[in-house]
């Protein structure tokens, strides 16, 4: 049971999901430059989920589901930012930091040990509620909290990631980045005749849904309630966007020749 406090800053933020773990469980940190940004002395790493499932996708769409809406690290940074302002008002003492995807926390593990989800096969976390259809973030805090406790239940290892998967990249729980789809279609540079073959295959410009969208523990996994998601929708990328414009999409920190060199892959 998280402190009042807690929970309050979380739910009056607009976080449905969040818990807790040590960092201790979480060492060592990732080797990123935010590693720098973590609090000396810190015990605790509070982490909250960002459903962004939409009720409904048009036929049209060419993007990965979580690209569809506006750029997750900006609304997931404001909310957490927010959170940090109501706990340091009630513990002033104490250092509150907020990371979302560039972050040095193994965020998935993170996840799990603060019991929110179990860890599939495809290496995603898999949300009672919402699924893997949630984006990651993270308050490190030198104030203790009491950690949370993983769930008892698991992925049910059925096999649909891994016989579903368009670069077979899944394979008895261990996921192959080099044969990602999704992780192919960020890659910069000439790619691979294999490799240009999987973007065709996957079909889309940026990202793949399939080991989610095929995962039975994602069926009845509700939609994203988080009006900063339900706004500003782009179901294609739009490549007469300018650079700066891009930076304003999850998909346009690779720059606009990469999303160009995969139209041109699919128009093939």
């Amino acid at each position: 049971m998280l402190p009042e406090p807690v929970s309050q800053a979380f739910s009056r933020c607009g976080i449905p999901a969040y818990g807790v773990c040590r960092l201790s469980d979480v060492l060592p940190l990732l080797d990123c430059r935010a590693a720098q940004r973590v609090p000396r002395n810190a015990q605790s790493v509070l982490t909250a989920l960002f459903p962004y499932r939409l009720p409904a996708y048009s036929s049209g769409r060419n993007l990965s589901k979580y690209a569809v809406v506006p750029d997750y690290h900006r609304v997931a940074l404001e909310l957490l930012d927010r959170v940090c302002v109501r706990l340091a008002q009630v513990w002033p003492s104490e250092s509150f930091v907020s990371f979302a995807d560039n972050s040095p926390i193994r965020e998935v593990r993170a996840a799990w040990l603060s019991g929110l989800g179990v860890i599939g096969d495809n290496g995603l976390l898999l949300h009672p509620v919402y699924g893997s259809y949630v984006f990651i973030g993270e308050i490190v805090t030198t104030l203790y909290v009491e950690p949370g406790r993983p769930m008892e239940t698991g992925c049910l290892h059925c096999g649909a990631c891994s016989r579903f998967c368009p670069g077979g990249a899944v394979r008895e729980g261990i996921v192959c980045t080099a044969r990602c789809v999704s992780h192919i279609t960020q890659k910069k540079g000439e790619l691979t005749t294999e490799e240009q073959a999987l973007i065709k295959k996957g079909g889309l410009l940026w990202g793949c849904d399939v080991c989610s969208d095929v995962c039975p523990m994602n069926r009845g996994s509700l939609p994203t309630s988080l009006p900063e998601f339900l706004r500003d929708i782009g179901e294609t990328a739009d490549l007469s966007l300018t650079a700066r414009q891009l930076r304003e999409r999850a998909y346009g920190f690779r720059g606009k020749a990469v999303l160009e060199r995969n139209a041109a892959i699919l128009e093939e």
